[in-house]
């Protein structure tokens, strides 16, 4: 028997776990790490910790970023579902 997505979400979260990334993500992604590993290759002691500084705040601003565009889309399928249904 299937669950329902609330119980899906709140018990196990098994379709959270099975996101999937376009192959244009995955060729960006391999791109970025190997331009960080040259990076790291050619930088000082105290480059590579302003530059990890800088990576780990564009990291935070890139993870508040998708949180607000969650949010958003969240409460938009919300709203669309009330309409719906009344």
């Amino acid at each position: 028997m299937n669950k329902s997505i609330i119980d899906e979400i709140c018990l196990s979260n098994a379709i959270l776990r099975k996101r999937s990334f376009s192959n244009e993500y995955e060729k960006l992604s391999d791109d970025a790490y190997k331009l960080y590993v040259q990076l790291l290759d050619i930088l000082n002691d105290e480059q590579k910790k302003i530059f990890h500084q800088y990576i780990d705040t564009q990291m935070c601003a890139c993870a508040e970023d998708e949180l607000v565009h969650f949010k958003e889309g969240f409460k938009t399928g919300l709203l669309l579902s009330i309409e719906c249904l009344t």
